[in-house]
């Protein structure tokens, strides 16, 4: 057995290619091209650069790649192709969730057959401990199929100013000399992006942003408050969470309140940063200001990454609806304490509540504004209530709330992840020659956004996964999560 690849996940692949061939009739490798094809017929095609519905088209999959896309009238598959019934059905690409904390050794068993399950097949991690050599193997491992999961795209350790590291996967920056080295070595070690943080002081901060430029590799992560949202976009971030820094540069008390929180620095309580510039800053919101800022953003195309959901438990008091999920079963009973302890010591739910619903209102003048959107969660072991994969799809409908159009709130998830990060060649929307990363549904997620979840098949570079291997995975992540033991 390889070092590196769990025996549960060994067993999926087992389980996995022998239930699809016996389900299915699957040729094996040695079989003609034209045995070993998929053809997904008279199924209805969402075009996500559109947001239009394609009818009854035939969709076929040659090896990883989407080879053809005919009208199914007329088109009668080879003798011996394998054929998926696509009628009154709708295929999505694949979708990614832009903002997780999922790439840590101990997670790894249950998170990313969560993320597979769900249809979500590319994930943006923005920070993790784990050494960037083994995130480039666990890359090659998910591309190869070795190991069961999406695309990822990491950032390595989370570069912050505080003089200690908050968690295992945050590194203390205090100089900009600093900085300008962890760009160096991150940049040379193969990550594919610089996450920065709050506490990053405003040398700190223009110094790694300069050095980034210079290496040509994007940063993102939340805007410090030594920095205004408008000089962090001028200074080339890339893409800025959770509205960290836009709700402050939206308050008609910016100043005031940036004073109050650079006057302690360091020693600013997470707690009090959130209540300053997130509660507060929503209750002066100045729609006049925010008008400005979201023209600035939108002309310098600086991406958001709302992470709506994350904030629910808080928004909604941590009441029974979140704290009896029945997606519990996939998380470990360590962290699932940890959660409700959150729960128990969480205070002023009205406040968070208002604030939520202010943040939701905000999203939706930035999406009317052409501000650029892409969905992500947060999801980690360490942001209570949060699940690897049902998330996206918890924030979707989130977006729509928002005011975002379903088709818009899946754009957010697949083509404008595409364009974010480069991929529009192989990914994003569904036309010939792309990456059969891909998305069977029961019903029209145009017409519901709800219908993101009601999944038929995933096929992840061409490989079919059925709703029962979908199912098997979910059980090998339950069964992970049981067997975890995390500190």
């Amino acid at each position: 057995m390889r070092a590196g690849i769990p025996i549960l996940l060994l067993a999926f692949a087992q389980f996995g290619a022998a239930a699809v061939a016996k389900q299915h009739q699957v040729s094996d490798s040695s079989s003609s091209s034209v045995a070993s094809a998929i053809y997904i017929t008279h199924v209805t095609v969402i075009d996500t650069e559109n947001g239009k519905k394609i009818q009854d088209r035939t969709v076929i999959i040659s090896g990883d790649r989407i080879s053809e896309i005919r009208d199914s009238k007329g088109t009668k598959p080879p003798a011996g192709a394998k054929l998926v019934d696509g009628s009154g059905r709708y295929l999505i690409p694949g979708l990614w969730d832009m903002h997780v904390h999922a790439v840590f050794a101990q997670r790894l068993d249950s998170m990313l057959p969560m993320f597979v399950a769900n249809g979500v097949l590319g994930i943006r991690d923005m920070g993790t401990s784990m050494p960037l050599a083994e995130i480039e193997q666990l890359r090659k491992d998910t591309r190869s199929g070795a190991r069961l999961g999406p695309l990822i795209v990491a950032a390595g350790p989370i570069l912050d100013g505080r003089p200690k590291p908050f968690r295992s996967n945050f590194l203390a920056i205090t100089a900009p000399a600093e900085g300008r080295d962890a760009v160096d070595k991150l940049s040379a070690g193969g990550a594919d992006l610089i996450k920065v943080y709050s506490w990053l002081s405003r040398d700190t901060f223009l110094a790694i942003a300069t050095e980034a430029n210079r290496q040509k590799i994007p940063f993102g992560g939340h805007v410090p408050f030594s920095v205004s949202v408008l000089e962090a976009s001028d200074a080339g971030q890339k893409s800025m969470e959770h509205l960290y820094g836009v709700v402050l540069s939206c308050s008609s008390r910016e100043d005031e309140l940036r004073t109050e929180m650079l006057k302690s620095g360091v020693n600013l309580p997470g707690s009090e940063r959130i209540r300053l510039e997130m509660d507060e800053a929503t209750a002066s919101y100045d729609r006049r200001k925010a008008t400005k800022v979201f023209e600035h953003l939108a002309k310098n195309r600086t991406w958001q990454v709302p992470t709506l959901d994350v904030v629910v438990p808080y928004a909604y008091s941590f009441n029974a609806r979140v704290t009896t999920d029945p997606r519990l079963k996939y998380i470990p009973a360590s962290v699932q304490q940890r959660w409700s302890e959150e729960a128990k010591s969480s205070t002023d739910g009205a406040t968070k509540a208002k604030t939520f619903e202010q943040r939701s209102q905000i999203v939706g003048a930035m999406q009317r504004a052409g501000v650029p959107m892409l969905a992500g969660t947060d999801a980690a072991w360490y942001q209570p209530y949060t699940y690897a994969g049902f998330s996206l799809h918890d924030e979707l409908v989130l977006l729509v709330r928002a005011g975002l159009t379903p088709a818009e709130a899946l754009q957010s998830a697949t083509i404008n992840p595409a364009r974010f990060l480069g991929m529009e060649k192989d990914l994003g929307t569904i036309e010939e020659g792309k990456v059969a990363n891909l998305v069977l549904l029961d019903a029209d997620p145009l017409a519901d956004i709800h219908n993101t979840t009601k999944i038929l098949e995933v096929f992840l570079a061409g490989k079919e996964f059925p709703r029962p291997a979908l199912d098997q995975m979910l059980k090998m992540a339950e069964a992970a999560a049981k067997s975890a033991v995390v500190n």
